[in-house]
Parts: C-alpha cells; structure tokens; sequence
C-alpha cells in the first residue's frame, strides 16, 4: 500500500477531508491572529469559512470522458 491508495480520487470522502482540512486551518490560524496581535477577527470569518466549505461540498466538476 502506498500513499496514492490512501487518498480518495474522487467522491464524498475526498471533499469531506478538505473541508475537515480547511476548518482546522482556518480555526487555528484566527486563533492564532488573535492571540499575537490585539485584532478581534468578527462574526463574519466563520461565515466566510461555512460558505467556503458548502461551495466545496456542492462544487461537481464535469466528469472527463476518455477518448
């Protein structure tokens, strides 16, 4: 077994793991802004990251034909 079998090609699980993937690195890095710098990030990042998130999960790009 090498690395190209444990990652998804395609599907549900591949989009889960980059959302998963995109939330923690968002969530740390606003904490981290907020804890070096005296910035309070609003309500509106997380808003922006949710919807981020729903376009990845609804994002369906056309299926290449093998010619």
């Amino acid at each position: 077994m090498d690395k190209k079998d444990l990652w998804p090609k395609e599907g549900k699980l591949k989009k889960g793991l980059i959302i998963l993937a995109i939330v923690i690195v968002s969530a740390l890095a606003m904490v981290l802004i907020e804890e070096q710098t005296t910035v309070k990030l609003s309500k509106r990042v997380p808003l922006v990251i949710a919807f981020a998130c729903i376009a990845i999960w609804l994002y369906n790009p056309a299926k290449k034909e093998k010619a």
